[in-house]
């Protein structure tokens, strides 16, 4: 183990050097010649494996830094790190509390917390390795509020629907793919200019589908979309899903933690009003990779509907029954993610978190008056939360296209000159540049930094296409 601690302690100290580039990575062909990863029948020792080590990090973006803008997590959050590292060492199993009694009750306050935080008074939860997996229960959660006896009998004859956002992210088209509902009975509703969901129109599709005879069983809204976190209005579309008893699910893994602010939680008002809520805590909270919970407001569905044997060998009818959380788990083996999120949470505290949360809003609102004052760009959406989608505008515009490939052109050259990392996204038929605040030691300097090298490359790039 000491051999293990000295490799960590260089890799800290002497791996990743203060001025290096937030990203070196080659194209992943030249990169797969320059190292030799095979695996043989012959082991070797650590002394051999630390330069493997060394290269994993070389050549991995660097996260931590303050110029990684390009998704939806950055920075360095030191207690969930410490957190993690004593996870991997104890190798805790998270389906009875006999094998992991304190993550069990980390589990259980976090759940609680988190719960307080949405709205739900008696509600429930699990921990899960992402949002795509909360997603993918939230729509089982709603299966089993329709379809109570749909364990034991399946669909017989039945065809349920579900409503998105067409700017929801696309976790619920591989939930429609796992529950076997088909892609064709999961409706992309029409959201407005600013991203969000119309529940006029929403409730236009429900109808479509009742005329069809067909069920419509899920209402997948989302809080903080992907590419302009944009935040569905809650409580006009939770009136629709009363009247047609159809449960709302609210996918809250990025933009969730806007709840920790006083002055920012309006964004997501009502959110007690829907059934269950998605988190990721690995996100803005800023834990390790991966963590995240499925809360719901009913305390017994989420095993009615995760549960399914185990009695005989496994979960035991003993004092502790009531602590094992297997049962509400699609997984049986189950990391102990608790412990890094909790740990962080310890150390920060909600007032923590909503310092962050106001700190970054503030950023945000630097960078769109920034780029709203510089004539070489022009915003594509609304920024109410932490994403920002704007574009270089063309000198001499030919077509949405050539927009599209300039800006473009611009992310992949500033990221292989070693520059900020950014990335772009398309939003109502326009391309720009994405860049996401997510890191709490970002400055203005540095926003401003990015900008202006934003701008040069953009003038730089177009000067080359002239003839």
């Amino acid at each position: 183990m000491q051999q293990n601690l000295d490799i960590l302690t260089r890799a800290i100290n002497e791996w990743l050097p203060e001025q290096r580039a937030v990203s070196q990575n080659p194209p992943a062909k030249e990169l797969e010649k320059q190292l030799d990863l095979s695996l043989s029948d012959m082991g070797t020792d650590l002394a051999n494996l630390e330069p493997y080590l060394r290269d994993y990090l070389k050549f991995n973006p660097d996260v931590s830094k303050v110029d990684f803008f390009k998704l939806l997590y950055s920075g360095m959050n030191e207690p969930a790190v410490l957190g993690d590292w004593i996870t991997s060492v104890s190798n805790a199993n998270m389906h009875t509390y006999q094998v992991s009694p304190v993550a069990t009750l980390m589990e259980i306050e976090l759940i609680k917390q988190w719960n307080q935080l949405v709205g739900y008074k008696e509600g429930d939860g699990i921990m899960v390795p992402g949002g795509s997996q909360a997603n993918l229960v939230g729509m089982m959660l709603a299966r089993q509020h329709a379809c109570p006896d749909f364990k034991e009998v399946g669909f017989a004859g039945r065809t349920l629907v579900a409503y998105i956002s067409d700017q929801a992210h696309y976790s619920a088209q591989k939930a429609a793919n796992i529950l076997g509902i088909g892609s064709n009975n999961l409706i992309a509703v029409q959201s407005d200019d600013d991203g969000k969901i119309i529940p006029e129109a929403l409730e236009t599709e429900i109808e479509k589908s009742l005329a069809l005879g067909h069920l419509p069983f899920f209402i997948g809204l989302t809080a903080g979309t992907t590419v302009v976190g944009a935040y569905d209005p809650v409580a006009p579309c939770s009136e629709i899903a009363k009247k047609h008893n159809i449960w709302v699910h609210i996918d809250g893994a990025w933009g969730a933690p806007i709840l920790f602010s006083k002055k920012y939680r309006h964004l997501v008002a009502d959110s007690q009003l829907a059934d269950s809520f998605a988190w990721d805590a690995h996100k803005v909270m800023n834990v390790p990779l991966t963590a995240a919970v499925i809360l719901t407001k009913d305390k017994h569905i989420l095993e009615q509907t995760c549960s399914g044997g185990g009695r005989e060998y496994l979960f035991h009818a003993d004092e502790n029954a009531d602590y094992n959380l297997g049962n509400k788990s699609l997984q049986c083996g189950r990391r102990a993610d608790s412990l890094k999120v909790w740990s962080s949470w310890k150390v920060m505290g909600n007032n923590g978190f909503e310092e962050k949360v106001d700190y970054l809003q503030s950023m945000k609102q630097h960078c769109v008056d920034a780029i709203n004052n510089n004539d070489s760009f022009e915003m594509l959406a609304p920024a109410v939360y932490l994403n920002i989608l704007f574009r270089y505008k063309v000198k001499n515009f030919i077509s949405e296209e050539h927009s599209r490939a300039l800006n473009i052109k611009i992310t992949k050259t500033m990221m292989a000159e070693g520059g900020s990392y950014i990335d772009y996204a398309k939003f109502k038929g326009k391309s720009g540049i994405r860049l996401i605040l997510a890191n709490q030691n970002v400055t203005k300097e540095a926003i401003d930094t990015l900008l202006k090298d934003c701008e040069k490359m953009g003038q730089r790039l177009e000067s080359q296409e002239q003839p």
